[in-house]
C-alpha cells in the first residue's frame, strides 16, 4: 500500500510541476506537501527523489528540495538536442513502422483533433495527455530503446515549458494543421520533409516562448 501510495503522489506532483502550480526555484517544504496530499513525509521524499531523476526537482544539500529551474539558455540547449534525437527516431520509425504502427497513430491522431476542435480546446482534459501520445507513437516504431528513452526524458522537459508557458503566450496558431501535416507526410513515408515539418513544429512552440519575455537568463 505505501509503495502505492508513493507512486500516486509521485504522479499527482509531476502533474502539477509540469503544470507550472510551483514557481521554479522555489523550495518543496516536506510537511506541508504531507499535509496536502495527506501522505506520511516518508512518501513525500520518496516521492521527490523520483522526481529529481526526471530533473524536475533539484536536492540541495542542507536546503532540502526545490522546483528546478528554467531559463532561456536551457530552453535553446533542449529544443536544439530535441530536434536532433527526434529526427533520429523519426527516421526509423518511418523506415520500419508497420499497417499496425500506422492504425495506432491514425486512431490517436483522431482522439487528439477531436479534443482539440472540442469546446475546451486546448484546455480540454485530456488534450495534454493524447498530445503527449500522438507524439509517442511518431516514433513508436523506432528499434532503438536508448534513442526512444532519450527522447522521452527530453519531451518531458520541454512540456514542462509548453505547460508552464505556452497558455499565457500562444495566440492564434493552428496547431491542428501542424499535426496533420505531420502525420500525412509521416503516413506518406515523405521523411525528410516529415522530419522537417516536426523540426518547424518544435522551434515554433520555443520561438514563441522566447518571444514573451516570460523564460529569460541564468541569474
Amino acid at each position: 500500500m505505501a509503495i502505492s501510495k508513493t507512486a500516486e503522489v509521485y504522479d499527482d506532483l509531476k502533474e502539477e510541476l509540469l503544470n507550472g502550480a510551483f514557481r521554479p526555484g522555489a523550495k518543496l517544504a516536506i510537511d506541508g506537501l504531507a499535509t496536502r496530499y495527506t501522505v506520511s513525509a516518508s512518501a513525500i521524499r520518496e516521492a521527490l527523489a523520483r522526481l529529481t531523476s526526471d530533473r524536475l526537482v533539484v536536492a540541495m544539500p542542507q536546503r532540502g528540495f526545490h522546483v528546478a529551474a528554467i531559463s532561456r539558455e536551457d530552453l535553446l540547449d533542449l529544443t536544439e538536442v530535441r530536434v536532433e534525437i527526434e529526427a533520429r527516431c523519426l527516421r526509423r520509425s518511418i523506415a520500419l513502422g508497420d499497417v499496425d504502427w500506422e492504425a495506432q497513430l491514425l486512431a490517436t491522431w483522431h482522439r487528439l483533433s477531436r479534443a482539440g476542435t472540442s469546446p475546451e480546446g486546448r484546455g480540454h482534459p485530456d488534450w495534454a495527455h493524447i498530445h503527449a501520445r500522438f507524439h509517442d507513437d511518431l516514433v513508436a516504431a523506432c528499434d532503438s530503446k536508448w534513442w526512444l528513452y532519450l527522447r522521452g526524458e527530453l519531451y518531458v522537459q520541454a512540456e514542462r515549458y509548453r505547460r508552464m508557458l505556452l497558455p499565457q503566450v500562444e495566440g492564434i496558431r493552428n496547431i491542428e494543421a501542424e499535426h496533420r501535416e505531420i502525420l500525412d507526410l509521416v503516413l506518406d513515408r515523405q521523411t525528410e520533409p516529415a522530419v522537417e515539418a516536426l523540426t518547424r513544429h518544435m522551434q515554433k512552440t520555443t520561438r514563441r516562448l522566447l518571444e514573451s519575455g516570460l523564460v529569460r537568463g541564468h541569474d
